[in-house]
């Protein structure tokens, strides 16, 4: 029997399928030689990235042949080949090793399930009759049943297991089995997120549904826990951090496929019933876009700057909101690298009274005005309406705009109030329309609301002096 020595990072590759369900072949290809370019250690078919559950057993030889094919001896190579029955698992993992498959993946039986006599009795069969090494699998989220430690660390006794992935994404739980294991065999880390957690803990090796996209970024992040440079490490991890909790927290195939396709990699779609309408929301997809961008993977979407003038009576004037000539009415602008801002300000009684209460009772699509509040229920004074000169076109940008832009537009107000800067009589006689333009290519929303504050805070000051 040959050994297998899991170590480094190796995706957990997805099954491309056509919009008809079919397997992608061409699109798996695609995705080996990606991330085999990209530094993996090793790659992993049929697991549960890999939608293993929704193949039948001839779909899953199909595969299990196409990825010996497409990888052609550059790396070492797993096959996820458990099943609900110990003896089709068995006989999976024949099928594997006649193919000359370096180990086999074996998730804890599912849906029925055993007790820890049943776990370790399936384990032993499979490692005794399956002709290859076993990495034991724990996913307890899905198979709704944790191979506790103490089964893990009698099976570790076993010739031929040869390590244990865990992706359950918890800490201590890995910990124990680090502790328990002492070496034995290798505890693999599946959850991305606790990546770095898991590698300064002393585990050699990752299988992760996001090493599809990035396997070079916790490649680096490897090398550099295993060199001491822990901060490094963290900077990095956090760098991929939002990126991977998208993976997990949205059935990791569906994100993942959406950002190799944004990568250019014909990842294909999800198999039914996971691939349907709600599974990733166009919002989702762009802040996955967004977590590529920062990490590097695909080029930023540039869009126009923002406005460095806005000339507030004209914008309005565009939105169906007339003044003619008007004589009692201020108004002011400032802008800076990220918000660029338009106010008028002026009685109630005057035509911006009327302008204030058409634009809250008749939005026009994309351009609706919302109250300036400082907190829920808390409206800033005087009374003020803010909206946008860009059109909001998505989730992320209504985010942005009725978030940090709104929050920072508040506080801007409320200083003027606080210092006193505002006359008296206007606070109860007049209102405020603000027309406010975002750079859509920020990205810290703390930054945002700054830069609003101090773009609205230099308007105000055009105002009251």
């Amino acid at each position: 029997m040959r050994k297998f020595k899991p170590e480094g990072v190796m995706p957990a590759l997805v099954t491309p399928f056509t919009r008809d369900g079919d397997i992608g072949e061409d699109g798996y290809k695609q995705v080996i030689d990606y991330t085999i370019e990209k530094g993996a250690t090793g790659v992993v078919t049929l697991g549960t990235t890999g939608e293993f559950s929704y193949l039948r057993t001839e779909e899953r030889k199909k595969m299990l042949k196409l990825t010996v094919k497409y990888v052609d001896g550059r790396v070492p190579i797993i096959a996820g080949t458990g099943q609900h029955s110990t003896r089709a698992t068995v006989a999976l993992t024949k099928f594997a090793a006649d193919l000359g498959y370096d180990a086999a993946l074996v998730i804890s039986p599912y849906y029925l399930r055993p007790t820890d006599k049943g776990y370790y009795e399936h384990y032993a069969q499979v490692a005794n009759n399956g002709n290859l090494p076993v990495i034991m699998y724990n996913i307890p989220q899905c198979t709704l049943g944790v191979l506790n430690s103490n089964v893990v660390e009698d099976l570790a006794e076993l010739d031929n297991i040869v390590g244990i992935k865990d992706s359950s994404g918890s800490v201590p739980y890995i910990l124990e089995l680090i502790q328990k294991l002492k070496g034995k065999i290798e505890v693999i880390i599946g959850a991305d997120e606790c990546f770095l957690s898991a590698v300064a803990a002393g585990v050699n090796a990752a299988i992760m549904a996001s090493a599809n996209v990035i396997p070079h970024v916790w490649l680096e992040i490897m090398k550099l826990a295993k060199d001491g440079r822990i901060e490094e490490a963290s900077e990095l991890q956090k760098s991929a951090q939002t990126f991977a909790r998208l993976v997990l927290k949205h059935g990791a195939a569906p994100p993942v496929k959406a950002a190799l396709r944004m990568m250019g990699i014909n990842a294909g779609r999800a198999r039914m019933p996971l691939d349907s309408g709600g599974t990733l929301t166009p919002e989702i997809k762009e802040e996955i876009r967004i977590e590529l961008e920062k990490m590097g993977v695909i080029e930023k979407l540039q869009h126009a700057p923002v406005q460095e003038d806005i000339k507030i009576l004209e914008f309005l004037d565009s939105q169906g909101v007339a003044f003619g000539q008007t004589t009692n009415l201020m108004t002011s602008s400032a802008a800076n690298d990220t918000v660029s801002v338009g106010i008028v300000s002026g009685p109630k009684t005057s035509q911006i009274g009327h302008a204030f209460v058409k634009l809250l009772t008749v939005p026009k699509i994309g351009y609706e005005a919302l109250t300036v509040i400082l907190e829920p229920n808390l409206a800033v004074k005087p009374s003020s309406l803010m909206m946008p000169v860009r059109k909001i076109e998505s989730m992320r940008q209504a985010s942005l705009f009725y978030g940090p832009v709104q929050s920072g537009t508040a506080k801007a107000i409320t200083s003027f109030l606080e210092s006193d800067m505002i006359p008296k009589k206007t606070l109860t006689e007049d209102v405020i329309i603000l027309a406010l333009d975002i750079d859509l290519n920020a990205r810290d929303r703390r930054e945002i609301t700054n830069a609003t504050q101090q773009a609205v805070e230099s308007a105000l000051s055009g105002i009251w002096r």
